[in-house]
């Protein structure tokens, strides 16, 4: 041990440093064995962290870098939305200043780095609080610290990089909170709970819960004098950090309010899983991708954990009230992964949405603190412990082994391995009673434990291709490269492209959008107009000739005619014919970028009319129809008009009077059935398919003339899908083939429908007239001058209204209006108007204003404190 301390500086070979250290290069290990980029052709890219958070990041780097009014307000979130709260939930981390240095490319790699720092970072903030607030010495404590950071939960949400910062937090808050109870200083602990509030607010709410719980635990092992003055600081000390960290809090709240909190959870007293499958989340790999979204909680620690636990509560040294606070909090935490009305309370009142219990690591971390507390070197267990382990360990490998066939995270090399170190571990503390042996055969065995559960938790998971990866970014980065001579407003659709939030990542401003903060309102347009929406997306595949030019939408993101378009299939996203004979702007390896130039600007003149557009949910191509004619002032008028279907051939099908209502089914669900439609098109303007909610599109295929048609699935809504377009008097044939397996579906609203070009034409071209002329604008302001008319007083634009949303016209405050139930419009008098439209946070000034004025009472306290101080000491 001494050669070695020569060999290695001690403040790296030290028992905290080592915390920081070992899981670093444990997990650094498994990534290079996985081969994730940059050490190979796989990624860290998994589920949402390739899905949603990647795009963030860069989000976070545009910001900072380019454009700081998108801290408040983002045109590349589906049809614009706020961005401070989402920022309170994504992009708090400071571990993010990392991501300046990547580009699109590069970020899987930077993205693996941070992870492996945070999973460290949460080693040296363990060994840390065990050390000063626990009091272990030597190395036992790397031991016990490195169960935090390598406990399954950590393991399982490695993917989840916006939690992970609170977890690093948590131990600074608990040591900050004893050092108060012993020498009453309470600011240390005010700045760590402020800083775990504002890592994310999500993860915050659940460690103030679980500060109630360890409250009284912490008050008991210290056994503060003065405990009423204790009780009053500690109380206003956690008020203080609510109050100074206000002004994000706040408007993230407002946010909350217009989107998670409209969808109400169903609050009953059942369990949502059966407690007693928690004892095989004692076994190392027990997760997979079933568990990820629905599934027990994850608070896997080493043996060593676990039996120390009994010393805790057998030590006459450690107070009956400590023991039975502790036995409380843990069962409650444990009760809280399983018991409705605890997984909604730690949940914010809101079912988790996958990855369950994601407070879970609370468990690890107060299992881990009593072991800490019952640790006593040299610790030999008693009969009763001898049995209760032994017992214990052969149940759960017994009982896991009738579950194999049963459960698909189980398997042999699991069990076996959960049984080869629990045996061991209790042999050791039997039989080895020497220090220094005993220190290195308990860190062997938990080692050997932790990177096991490591490796068989992960291997159970599949990662993006960097392949994969980076034919999307290339594709999407492209966009913003091939656009860059074009300074007007204007939106990109996109046809081809890699997730819901390419917006963030190419840096343009898109149509799709995923996140947990998303809008009611924003949900409910996008349903109205025949978008794919949901509790956390928007999808903008579904647009149509008149919706992308009401929205803005300038330009396609096509895949190509050509050879090269095999390139792009697993990226195409919708099926557009009417963009076919677009002019194409740019264009290059399998894709191609088309303008529309039936486009309107972000703001324009519109009649007053469409201050009453009636909208009903189940016909949105109707809607789009009402919506142009009010704008246009023709409300009256008609675009649309349903065309013929001909039913022309079926094969192993049912016979169906109808279509528009009817249901197909086949005749043998083991073999595919198909029904053939055909339609010719009388004009050249675009035909549409209404698709009705309940037409489920799961094991079904459509296709036109033989060719696939892309269309989403997973919706409850109608959605319209383009069809044809330019092909008049050319026969179509539409196939609806159910898979094998598929035994019938229900044509809801089922229908052909097509609009008028020239009459669609002429109500765009009036619009146009009278655009707004932008003279300045950012992510949040939209500056410019507009003539309205008698006619068309309405300034209309194609943003989404929200409480955020300002306007001022000619110096003068102008309340908005809203249109089609989703569209931001400002009503003004005929003339010239000079216009400035902006968005603030709603509550981002009260929040300010709160936390401000609280941390200005708190300087002048502390200065008259100190004046005082200094005038007292310097009398003779």
């Amino acid at each position: 041990m001494a050669r070695m301390k020569k060999i290695i500086p001690n403040s790296i070979y030290s028992p905290v440093a080592l915390s920081f250290w070992l899981p670093f290069f444990f997990l650094l290990i498994y990534f290079i064995y996985r081969h994730m980029a940059p050490f190979g052709s796989s990624t860290i890219l998994t589920v949402d962290l390739g899905q949603q958070y990647l795009d963030y990041f860069a989000q976070f780097k545009h910001t900072v870098l380019h454009d700081p009014s998108a801290f408040f307000y983002s045109f590349s979130s589906g049809l614009g939305g706020d961005m401070v709260a989402e920022w309170s939930y994504y992009l708090m981390s400071p571990f993010n200043f990392i991501f300046l240095l990547a580009n699109p490319t590069t970020l899987p790699d930077w993205i693996l780095l941070v992870t492996l720092l945070k999973v460290a970072f949460a080693g040296l903030t363990m060994a840390l609080f065990l050390n000063k607030a626990m009091h272990l010495k030597g190395y036992i404590i790397t031991i016990f610290a490195i169960n935090y950071p390598l406990s399954a939960w950590f393991i399982a949400n490695d993917l989840n990089l916006l939690w992970l910062d609170t977890a690093i937090l948590v131990p600074i808050v608990l040591l900050t909170l004893h050092k108060a109870l012993r020498n009453g200083k309470v600011w240390p602990f005010t700045l760590s709970l402020a800083l775990a509030i504002l890592s994310n607010y999500y993860m915050a709410w659940m460690l103030a819960l679980f500060l109630v719980l360890y409250l009284p635990i912490a008050w008991a092992n210290e056994q503060p004098k003065h405990s009423l003055i204790l009780l009053f600081k500690t109380t206003l000390a956690s008020l203080s950090a609510v109050l100074v960290t206000a002004w994000l809090w706040l408007p993230t709240l407002a946010q909350l309010r217009l989107g998670k909190t409209t969808h109400s959870a169903k609050w009953t007293l059942g369990f949502e899983n059966n407690p007693a499958f928690l004892f095989f989340k004692l076994i190392p790999g027990s997760f997979d991708f079933n568990q990820m979204q629905s599934g027990q909680a994850n608070f896997l620690v080493a043996p060593i954990i676990l039996f120390f636990i009994w010393p805790f509560f057998s030590k006459k040294s450690i107070s009956w009230l400590e023991k039975l606070f502790s036995l409380l909090a843990l069962s409650i935490l444990i009760l809280a992964t399983c018991w409705t009305p605890l997984i909604l309370l730690f949940h914010g009142g809101q079912y988790p949405v996958w990855y369950p219990a994601r407070f879970s690591f609370f468990i690890s971390l107060l299992i881990i603190i009593l072991a800490a507390r019952g640790y006593k070197t040299g610790w030999l267990p008693s009969i009763p412990a001898r049995i209760f382990f032994l017992t214990g360990t052969l149940a759960v490998t017994i009982f896991g082994s009738l579950q194999l066939n049963k459960l698909s995270y189980l398997d042999k090399p699991e069990l076996l391995a959960f049984l080869f170190v629990y045996l061991l571990t209790i042999l050791t503390l039997l039989f080895l009673n020497q220090h220094l042996p005993r220190l290195w055969a308990l860190g062997i065995l938990t080692s050997f434990f932790l990177i096991a559960n490591l490796a068989m938790t992960l291997n159970h998971i599949s990662y993006l291709t960097n392949k994969e990866y980076q034919s999307g970014a290339k594709q999407v980065s492209l966009v913003d490269q091939s656009l860059k001579q074009d300074h007007s407003w204007y939106r990109v659709a996109e046809g081809l492209g890699r997730t819901y939030n390419d917006g963030f990542l190419g840096n343009f401003k898109a149509g799709s959008h995923f996140s947990s903060l998303l809008p009611a309102n924003s949900a409910t347009f996008y349903r109205n107009m025949g978008q794919i929406s949901g509790d956390s997306k928007v999808s903008y595949n579904n647009g149509t000739t008149v919706l992308d030019s009401l929205l803005s939408f300038k330009y396609y993101l096509d895949q190509s005619n050509d050879s090269s378009a095999k390139s792009t299939t697993a990226l195409r996203k919708s099926n557009r014919p009417d963009y076919q004979k677009a002019p194409v702007v740019a264009s290059g390896n399998g894709w191609a970028l088309k303008e529309n130039q039936t486009v309107l600007p972000v703001a324009y003149a519109a009649s007053n009319q469409a201050l009453n557009t009636p909208i009903n949910i189940r016909y949105p191509l109707a809607n789009q129809e009402r919506l142009l004619t009010y704008l246009a002032g023709k409300k009256d008028e008609i675009l649309l008009t349903q065309q013929p279907l001909t039913i022309s051939g079926s094969y192993n099908l049912a016979k169906s009077q109808n279509i528009t209502g009817g249901v197909i089914q086949a005749v043998n669900k083991r073999e595919p059935a198909s029904l053939l439609l055909t339609f010719t098109p009388t004009t050249d303007g675009a035909y549409y398919l209404n698709l009705g909610g309940a037409f489920d599109l799961s094991g079904v295929i459509l296709t036109l003339n033989g060719h696939q048609i892309k269309q989403e699935s997973g919706y409850n809504h109608t959605v319209a899908l383009n069809l044809a377009n330019d092909a008049k008097g050319k026969e179509q044939t539409l196939a609806i083939v159910l898979q094998k397996g598929t035994s019938q579906r229900y044509l809801d609203d089922f229908a052909l429908y097509a609009f008028d070009k020239k009459k669609v034409q002429s109500d765009l071209a009036k619009l146009r007239t009278h655009p707004l002329k932008i003279t300045k604008s950012n992510s949040r302001t939209i500056e410019g001058s507009i003539s309205t008319t008698k006619e068309q007083p309405l300034i209309m634009t194609s943003t989404l209204s929200a409480p955020g949303w300002s306007a001022k016209v000619d110096g003068k405050s102008v309340a908005t209006k809203t249109v089609a139930g989703g569209l931001l419009a400002v009503p003004t008098t005929p003339g010239k108007h000079h216009v400035i439209l902006t968005y603030t946070p709603p509550y981002l000034l009260a929040g300010i204003a709160i936390s401000s004025t609280f941390a200005f009472l708190v300087l002048l306290i502390y200065g008259y404190k100190r004046f005082f101080s200094l005038a007292r000491s310097r009398r003779p």
